[in-house]
Protein backbone atom coordinates (compact mmCIF):
# COMPACT_ATOMS: atom_id res chain seq x y z
CA UNK A 1 0.00 0.00 0.00
CA UNK A 2 2.81 2.31 0.74
CA UNK A 3 4.55 1.72 -2.60
CA UNK A 4 0.94 2.43 -4.27
CA UNK A 5 0.59 5.92 -2.73
CA UNK A 6 4.57 6.47 -3.63
CA UNK A 7 3.33 6.09 -7.16
CA UNK A 8 0.35 7.54 -7.33
CA UNK A 9 2.59 10.97 -5.40
CA UNK A 10 5.50 10.48 -8.29
CA UNK A 11 2.63 10.28 -11.00
CA UNK A 12 0.67 13.27 -10.05
CA UNK A 13 4.03 15.40 -9.81
CA UNK A 14 4.85 14.01 -13.05
CA UNK A 15 2.07 14.36 -14.96
CA UNK A 16 0.82 18.20 -14.06
CA UNK A 17 -2.40 18.02 -12.93
CA UNK A 18 -2.49 21.98 -12.68
CA UNK A 19 -3.03 21.51 -16.74
CA UNK A 20 -0.79 24.01 -19.22
CA UNK A 21 -1.87 26.94 -20.26
CA UNK A 22 -1.59 28.06 -23.88
CA UNK A 23 -1.70 31.55 -23.41
CA UNK A 24 -0.54 33.99 -20.50
CA UNK A 25 -0.19 37.58 -20.06
CA UNK A 26 1.91 39.08 -17.15
CA UNK A 27 2.95 42.18 -14.73
CA UNK A 28 4.98 42.56 -12.21
CA UNK A 29 7.42 44.73 -10.64
CA UNK A 30 11.21 43.95 -9.70
CA UNK A 31 14.88 45.72 -8.99
CA UNK A 32 14.72 47.19 -12.85
CA UNK A 33 11.64 48.68 -12.38
CA UNK A 34 7.75 47.45 -13.94
CA UNK A 35 7.25 44.37 -16.34
CA UNK A 36 4.68 43.12 -18.61
CA UNK A 37 5.08 40.23 -20.94
CA UNK A 38 2.77 37.61 -22.81
CA UNK A 39 3.87 34.65 -23.65
CA UNK A 40 1.83 31.36 -25.82
CA UNK A 41 2.65 27.48 -25.68
CA UNK A 42 4.27 26.47 -29.02
CA UNK A 43 4.54 22.66 -28.42
CA UNK A 44 3.78 20.47 -25.29
CA UNK A 45 4.62 16.77 -24.58
CA UNK A 46 2.60 15.51 -20.97
CA UNK A 47 4.29 18.01 -18.44
CA UNK A 48 6.75 19.33 -20.57
CA UNK A 49 6.31 22.25 -22.79
CA UNK A 50 8.24 25.40 -24.89
CA UNK A 51 7.06 28.58 -24.89
CA UNK A 52 7.90 31.88 -26.69
CA UNK A 53 7.67 35.20 -24.53
CA UNK A 54 7.89 39.05 -25.56
CA UNK A 55 8.30 41.17 -22.49
CA UNK A 56 8.37 45.00 -21.96
CA UNK A 57 10.62 46.37 -18.57
CA UNK A 58 10.64 50.25 -18.10
CA UNK A 59 12.75 51.27 -15.53
CA UNK A 60 11.97 53.29 -12.74
CA UNK A 61 15.91 54.92 -12.13
CA UNK A 62 18.70 56.00 -14.38
CA UNK A 63 17.30 57.30 -17.13
CA UNK A 64 14.07 55.31 -17.47
CA UNK A 65 14.84 53.04 -19.53
CA UNK A 66 12.84 50.81 -21.64
CA UNK A 67 13.76 47.38 -22.94
CA UNK A 68 11.66 45.16 -25.10
CA UNK A 69 12.82 40.94 -25.25
CA UNK A 70 11.82 37.80 -26.37
CA UNK A 71 12.42 34.57 -24.80
CA UNK A 72 12.57 30.96 -25.38
CA UNK A 73 11.38 28.84 -22.72
CA UNK A 74 11.32 25.55 -21.87
CA UNK A 75 8.60 24.90 -18.40
CA UNK A 76 7.66 21.90 -16.60
CA UNK A 77 4.57 21.60 -15.22
CA UNK A 78 4.42 19.93 -11.71
CA UNK A 79 1.72 20.13 -8.96
CA UNK A 80 2.37 23.41 -7.37
CA UNK A 81 4.42 25.20 -9.43
CA UNK A 82 5.72 25.07 -12.98
CA UNK A 83 9.20 26.07 -13.03
CA UNK A 84 11.08 27.18 -16.35
CA UNK A 85 14.53 28.34 -17.88
CA UNK A 86 15.14 30.02 -21.22
CA UNK A 87 17.10 32.13 -23.06
CA UNK A 88 16.72 35.17 -24.79
CA UNK A 89 17.54 38.90 -25.93
CA UNK A 90 16.73 42.49 -25.14
CA UNK A 91 16.91 45.49 -26.95
CA UNK A 92 16.46 48.85 -25.80
CA UNK A 93 14.32 51.44 -27.09
CA UNK A 94 15.48 54.97 -28.20
CA UNK A 95 18.73 54.27 -28.03
CA UNK A 96 20.61 52.78 -24.95
CA UNK A 97 23.09 49.91 -24.49
CA UNK A 98 22.47 47.78 -26.93
CA UNK A 99 21.42 44.42 -27.12
CA UNK A 100 22.29 41.95 -24.30
CA UNK A 101 21.68 38.16 -24.37
CA UNK A 102 20.04 37.06 -20.95
CA UNK A 103 18.97 33.84 -19.49
CA UNK A 104 15.78 33.36 -17.01
CA UNK A 105 15.37 30.75 -14.51
CA UNK A 106 11.84 31.14 -12.68
CA UNK A 107 8.41 29.51 -11.69
CA UNK A 108 5.24 29.93 -11.54
CA UNK A 109 2.80 29.18 -8.64
CA UNK A 110 -0.92 28.99 -8.69
CA UNK A 111 -3.33 30.77 -7.30
CA UNK A 112 -6.93 31.17 -7.02
CA UNK A 113 -8.99 31.61 -10.15
CA UNK A 114 -7.27 32.20 -13.41
CA UNK A 115 -4.17 33.90 -11.58
CA UNK A 116 -0.73 32.63 -11.16
CA UNK A 117 1.86 34.35 -9.20
CA UNK A 118 5.40 34.23 -10.94
CA UNK A 119 8.64 34.70 -9.85
CA UNK A 120 12.13 34.98 -12.10
CA UNK A 121 15.79 35.74 -12.50
CA UNK A 122 16.80 37.10 -15.51
CA UNK A 123 20.68 37.28 -15.85
CA UNK A 124 23.01 38.72 -18.54
CA UNK A 125 24.38 42.18 -18.92
CA UNK A 126 22.67 43.09 -15.93
CA UNK A 127 20.67 40.71 -13.45
CA UNK A 128 17.12 41.79 -13.08
CA UNK A 129 15.14 40.15 -10.66
CA UNK A 130 11.27 40.11 -10.83
CA UNK A 131 7.89 38.92 -9.03
CA UNK A 132 4.65 39.89 -10.10
CA UNK A 133 0.81 38.13 -11.05
CA UNK A 134 0.18 36.11 -14.30
CA UNK A 135 -3.24 35.94 -16.06
CA UNK A 136 -3.87 32.81 -17.70
CA UNK A 137 -5.54 31.42 -20.82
Amino acid sequence: MRRLKTVVALAALSAGVAGAETFGVQAGVGNAGLHLGAYSRVAGFGPVQTELRGTFDRSLTGGGETRVGADALLSVNLLLLRPYAGVGVGLPLGGGSGASFQTTLGARFGLPGPFSGFAEGNFGSRNVYRAGLLLRF
